[in-house]
């Protein structure tokens, strides 16, 4: 199901990867399908965090003895140096608290 949602969530941002690219002024179908796919993400990615944050990390903090769970975390830890960015997390995390305080607060 988890994976499922991923394949979806990426299928709808080629979709407003489309729309962007489409998107002429005065073009209100290009800026509907925008609206369309950016509606769907929204709900499919409040779901699938709810399901992440309540069901499936909840499992594996019961199933995961504290060495595997060190380890997990050193090898996000590696995979953010190596391909992310060091600070790219927090500042992806600073984005989004910004992001909220612009628009929803």
């Amino acid at each position: 199901m988890m994976l499922m949602e991923h394949q979806k969530g990426r299928g709808l941002v080629a979709r407003l990867k489309a729309a962007i690219q489409e998107d002429l002024p005065g073009d209100k179908n290009a800026a509907g399908a925008f609206q369309s796919a950016a509606a769907e993400y929204v709900a499919l990615l409040g779901n699938h965090i709810e399901k992440e944050n309540n069901i499936l990390f909840r499992m594996a903090d019961m199933r995961l003895d504290s060495a595997t769970d060190a380890a997990l975390v050193a090898a996000f830890d590696k995979l953010e140096a190596e391909r992310i960015g060091l600070g790219k997390h927090a500042e992806f995390h600073a984005l989004l608290h910004w992001l909220e305080q612009a628009y929803l607060m």
